[in-house]
C-alpha cells in the first residue's frame, strides 16, 4: 500500500468499537467513525477499552469522529471504505439509504460487517459501480455508554459481495486490500472465497434459536430443557441446510451439531431475546425475512422458519409501536373483508 485510505466506520456499538479499533491499530489507514450515541463523550474523552485483544485501552478515539453521517459527507473527505457495523434494520432505516451521502460512485467500497443474510443485494441495486464486501464477524464484545468490554478474539470472515456489473479480479483485489487494512497482528480478519457459505453457517443458529427464544422469552438452556430445540429450533435447522443445498451450498456434516453446542454450560440469551426485553425493534427481516425469501426463489418448503416470521412480524410491529416508530387511531378501523 502506497498510502494511506480514508476510511468511514459506521456504528460504533460494542462489535462496532473493535472492528475501528482493530483498524486504527493496524495503522494503515486515516479512520473516521460516526457515533450517534454518547457522541459528546467520545469526541471529548474517547473510549475506554478492556480487551482480550487489545488489553486495557483507556481514551480511545481515531482521527475523526463525527455525530452522523451527514456531518461525515460535509468533512470533504472521499472515503475508499465505508464500514457499517450498525444493527441491519431495513423495516426502520434502509441502509443504502444512510451511506449514500458518504458512498462517492465508483470509489468508496461498502463493507457490511453484519449480521443476517443476502445483505449486498439491496447495496448492489443502489451503488451498482462500486464494490460491496460482507464480513461475517464473530466477536464478544459490549458497549455501555462509551466503556467496552471485549471478551471474544476479533474474527471477522470477509468476502466479496459479488456485485455482477463489476470485474471479479477487481472486487478480489478491494476485498484483500480491505482484509490488508484491519489486520493488525492481534485480530483475525481472514478473506474467503464465497461469504455465502459462512452466512448460511450462521443461520443456523441465529434464523432459529435466536428468533425461537425471543419468541417465547426463554434463553437457550430453559428452550432445551423444555423440549423447545428438538421440536422447534432443530427442524428449522434443517430448512436453513434445505435452502443452503438449493443454493448450491453443502455446509458440514456437523453444522448442526456445532451450532447446537455453542451455548454449553450456559443459560444464554441471543440477541434477538434481548432486544425484545429491551423493547428494542429485531433484525428480523435480514436474518428470516432475506432467507425465506431466497429460499421461496429457489422453491424449497420452509412450514417451520415461516411460522416464525409471522409470529415475529407481530412481535416487531408491538416493538416499533413502542418505539414510537407510528401511532395508531383511538378508536380501530373496522375492516370489511369477509373471512371465511
Amino acid at each position: 500500500m502506497s498510502h494511506k485510505y480514508n476510511v468511514l466506520l459506521i456504528g460504533t456499538g460494542g462489535v462496532g468499537t473493535i472492528v475501528a479499533c482493530g483498524i486504527d491499530y493496524a495503522k494503515k489507514s486515516n479512520l473516521s467513525i460516526v457515533v450517534r450515541r454518547d457522541y459528546e463523550k467520545v469526541n471529548e474523552k474517547g473510549y475506554d477499552i478492556e480487551s482480550i485483544d487489545y488489553g486495557s485501552v483507556k481514551g480511545w478515539r481515531p482521527l475523526n469522529v463525527y455525530p452522523s453521517v451527514s456531518a461525515a459527507s460535509l468533512s470533504g473527505d472521499i472515503y475508499d471504505y465505508v464500514v457499517i457495523t450498525t444493527k441491519n434494520l431495513p423495516d426502520i432505516m434502509k441502509i443504502e439509504a444512510l451511506i449514500e451521502p458518504v458512498v462517492t460512485p465508483k470509489i468508496t467500497s461498502v463493507v457490511l460487517i453484519q449480521n443476517g443474510f443476502d445483505l449486498c443485494r439491496p447495496i448492489i441495486a443502489k451503488f451498482p459501480n462500486n464494490v460491496v464486501i460482507s464480513g461475517v464477524t464473530y466477536v464478544g464484545s459490549h458497549n455501555t455508554n462509551g466503556n467496552v468490554h471485549h471478551t471474544q478474539t476479533d474474527k471477522c470472515f470477509i468476502g466479496s459481495g459479488k456485485n455482477p456489473n463489476l470485474p471479479e479480479d477487481l472486487q478480489e483485489l478491494k476485498t484483500r486490500e480491505f482484509v490488508s487494512l484491519y489486520s493488525n497482528g492481534k485480530n483475525n480478519p481472514i478473506y474467503v472465497q464465497n461469504e455465502r457459505e459462512h452466512r448460511y453457517r450462521k443461520l443456523i443458529y441465529n434464523a432459529t434459536l435466536n428468533t425461537t427464544c425471543a419468541l417465547t422469552g426463554v434463553d437457550t438452556g430453559r428452550l432445551e430443557n423444555a423440549g423447545g430445540l428438538d421440536s422447534i429450533a432443530l427442524p428449522a435447522m434443517h430448512e436453513v441446510l434445505a435452502i443452503a443445498k438449493a443454493d448450491g451450498i453443502e455446509l458440514p456434516d456437523d453444522a448442526i451439531n456445532t451450532a447446537l453446542h455453542l451455548d454449553d454450560g450456559e443459560y444464554f440469551e441471543p440477541s434477538m431475546l434481548v432486544d425484545v426485553k429491551k423493547g428494542n425493534p429485531i433484525e428480523l427481516e435480514v436474518i428470516l425475512g432475506n432467507l425465506l425469501r431466497v429460499g421461496k426463489e429457489l422453491g424449497v418448503n420452509t412450514p417451520i422458519l415461516n411460522f416464525l416470521y409471522s409470529l415475529l412480524t407481530v412481535v416487531q410491529y408491538r416493538l416499533r409501536e413502542g418505539q414510537g416508530l407510528f401511532t395508531l387511531p383511538e378508536e380501530r378501523p373496522v375492516s370489511k373483508k369477509f373471512y371465511h
